[in-house]
């Protein structure tokens, strides 16, 4: 009985590599065995367009404050057909405060869609500042087909091309200082007076308040004009390019103008000319007969 079951299990084990073996033959008869080659590295095909790379913030020649952030877009072309860049593998960038270049994303496969980004920069020391940023693209392409029997060989070449760009900042964590010239503390004989002052850095807003009325926005020394008699005090704002604030100064001072002699009428009636006139008249008519 065992002896029966053991040849019925090698027969049917014949049976299923027969039938196998047979699949195997009519398979690859109709779909050959496929290689594919991807190794050659070559330059990138003309008309390969690399990674574009749009910086958002910072803007380039603009001032931020203490926060800040790296904001910007990777942008993958698809100019060229089956030559274009297929994949970003790695991201990263280079910066004058950084004495080595920083990885921000490195991937064996990489992303194949447009990608946004955004780093934190407040660590960043004040001062002039520049910073790159580089993607490197990947792109392969068919070079050749070879056909050996049920073997076909394709055959790719493979390239890199690295795309980037660059905006030059400041970072102005400084706040600006104001230094009134004129007016000082003190008293002016005059009701016209001088708003003279100097602020430490280039200024996006100036302001005065005079007397806590309304602010005004002016661009540098003014004059202060038709001041009343009595006591005065004048505040003066500012804001860096950056929107760093100054420390508002106040500055306190009084009109008292000079005592003027009262100025005679110089109109007259019509009965005073003729009282003149009469009285000139008289006094000639005397002295010609005193004669």
């Amino acid at each position: 009985m065992e002896k029966k079951k053991l040849v019925t299990a090698v027969f049917i084990s014949a049976l299923l590599f027969s039938a196998a073996a047979a699949f195997f033959v009519k398979s690859t008869q109709a779909n050959p065995y496929i290689h594919d080659y991807k190794g050659t590295e070559v330059s990138p095909p003309t008309g390969t367009q690399p990674p574009a790379i749009i910086i958002h913030t910072p803007q380039n020649g603009s001032f931020y404050q203490k926060n800040l952030n790296l904001t910007f877009d990777v942008i993958i072309p698809n100019t060229n057909g089956d030559k274009s860049v297929r994949t970003v593998t790695k991201l990263y960038y280079k910066a004058t405060w950084e004495p080595n270049e920083i990885t921000i994303s490195e991937q064996e496969y990489g992303f194949r869609e447009s990608t946004s980004f955004s780093i934190d920069l407040a660590g960043v020391s004040g001062g002039n500042h520049s910073i790159t940023i580089y993607a490197v693209g990947h792109g392969f392409y068919e070079a050749n087909t070879v056909v050996n029997g049920i073997f076909v060989a394709h055959y790719y070449n493979r390239f890199e091309i690295i795309g980037s760009s660059t905006v030059s900042f400041t970072k102005d964590i400084v706040s600006p200082r104001i230094s009134f010239l004129s007016p000082q503390n003190g008293t002016y004989a005059t009701s016209d007076v001088e708003l003279d002052f100097t602020v430490s850095e280039a200024a996006s807003e100036i302001l005065y308040c005079l007397d806590g009325k309304e602010n005004q926005t002016i661009t540098g020394s003014v004059s202060l004009t038709g001041l009343a008699e009595g006591a005065h005090n004048v505040t003066l704002y500012a804001a860096d390019l950056a929107g760093n604030t100054a420390a508002p100064q106040t500055l306190f001072f009084s009109v008292d103008l000079p005592e003027s002699f009262p100025i005679m009428p110089v109109t007259a009636s019509i009965a005073t000319v003729a009282l003149v006139s009469f009285g000139l008249g008289f006094l000639a008519y005397f002295k010609k007969h005193k004669k």
